[in-house]
């Protein structure tokens, strides 16, 4: 039996599905490429944007125009949110809610057609504590493993829909994330990524309550692979215990993703982002101090509803004024349910493309400054993959894609020093350091 998965989405997203393919190997199915013709098809959902929604309905009809007799599997948050849609277009034979599509080939046992499909949504505000999802590879990487700590959100931001699809903030027991990593040390991955929906909340359900900076301790103090990075981290939660805590670790990439949506006040505070501009400034220029080399990204949402040329212009100004290192720039996408979704003012059309593009030039701008800083630097890159006779491309511990020409054999996934002699489009081209 073949079994083809699409994942779409974030990387709690990626490290679920590379969990369920195993299990399905584990099983005697054959993992097939989406492309092609397979028994049962598998699409990972996504439903932060309308785009990703679009994504996920077009999938499914390309599993069932490539095998009409095939089972079509939906699961994760678009079939959380828009499951009873997609029912009603007879897109998929099973279509599984957030909380159960972990019992996933449990569910493949039960009868379900186009007609009346196998449909399991459950409350996902009443999901059970988090656990455990072994795995020993990520789907077909050998080189960065992403770990998911935590999952779900209660911060109910006004444009957001996560908290709808995924539930309550739940955080992974410290000893099943110490257990995890040491199997992804085991099997020969030199970074792993700690990841989660709202990460910074990690820890706050558990019993007795802890937080991030402890993990990290504990994880200090375990077996690790070489480099671990963390995913995005909310700017209320860079705390002075947490940069007393990070600041003492080597092994902890310098690379902090810390989202702003936006630099007005009127606008954080329509979007219910419990922080200002002035706070988000003193979080980025405090990890600067502390953190030199790193590599520091943020999220921006444009075309928030009510947002004037004066609200964009903050943003602008404040984008301009910090040390970024890249941006991740989201036109607005109205999410039903949310509170957004019933404010008036959208921006759309020519407008919101200006603001957008705009944003996307600065951050491109950003990015290339900071390139530039490391010209004649020696970095630590992970190399990940070859692009050519002897040239591979990798990842420094800062987050810069980096090109090497190497005149001995490499293995990817391990992690070896380069010189960066120059920038180019493709990113920083360096040369090994023995």
């Amino acid at each position: 039996m073949r079994v083809a998965l699409e994942t779409l989405g974030c990387k709690v997203n990626q490290y679920e599905s590379s969990a369920f393919l195993e299990s399905f190997a584990e099983e005697g199915w054959r993992v097939v490429p989406f492309s092609q013709k397979a028994d049962l098809y598998v699409v990972h959902s996504c439903t932060v944007t309308n785009k990703a929604a679009y994504q996920t309905r077009q999938l499914l009809r390309r599993a069932l125009r490539r095998n009409p007799d095939a089972r079509v599997v939906v699961l994760g948050c678009d079939a959380q949110v828009h499951g009873e849609r997609i029912a009603r277009e007879r897109l998929a034979t099973h279509i599984l809610g957030t909380q159960e599509k972990f019992h996933l080939l449990r569910w493949l046992h039960e009868p379900g057609t186009l007609e009346a499909p196998c449909y399991a949504v459950s409350d996902v505000r009443s999901a059970a504590p988090l656990e455990p999802l072994p795995l020993t590879t990520m789907l077909d990487d050998r080189r960065r493993a992403f770990l998911k700590i935590q999952d779900g959100c209660d911060a109910f931001c006004a444009y957001c829909i996560v908290p709808f699809s995924r539930g309550r903030s739940r955080s992974l027991e410290v000893e099943h994330a110490i257990r995890q990593l040491e199997t992804f040390s085991h099997s020969g991955y030199g970074e792993v990524v700690l990841t989660g929906i709202h990460l910074g909340q990690w820890g706050v359900d558990l019993r007795p309550q802890t937080t991030l900076a402890r993990l990290l301790m504990r994880i200090d103090e375990a077996m690790r692979p070489p480099r671990i990075r963390l995913s995005s981290m909310e700017s209320t939660e860079v705390t002075e215990d947490f940069l007393k805590a990070v600041s003492a670790l080597s092994w902890l990439c310098p690379h902090f993703h810390i989202p702003m949506q936006s630099g007005d006040p009127e606008i954080l505070a329509a979007m219910h982002r419990p922080y200002g501009p002035e706070h988000y400034a003193e979080t980025v220029l405090s990890l600067r101090r502390l953190f030199p080399r790193a590599a520091l990204g943020a999220d921006v949402i444009v075309g928030f509803p009510g947002e004037t040329d004066r609200h964009f212009a903050h943003t602008v100004q404040l984008v301009e004024a910090l040390p970024l290192s890249y941006l991740h720039v989201f036109p607005y996408s109205p999410r039903p349910g949310t509170r957004a979704a019933a404010m008036e003012g959208r921006i759309v059309g020519e407008t919101l493309k200006k603001r957008t593009r705009m944003l996307r030039d600065l951050g491109r701008r950003k990015k290339r400054t900071f390139q530039e800083r490391f010209v004649g630097a020696v970095l630590e890159v992970l190399v990940e993959n070859p692009v050519g006779p002897k040239q591979w491309t990798g990842t420094s511990e800062n987050y810069l894609t980096v090109i090497f020409e190497a005149k001995r054999p490499i293995i990817a996934g391990s992690l070896v020093r380069v010189r960066a002699d120059r920038v180019t489009d493709a990113g920083l081209w360096g040369t090994p350091v023995d």
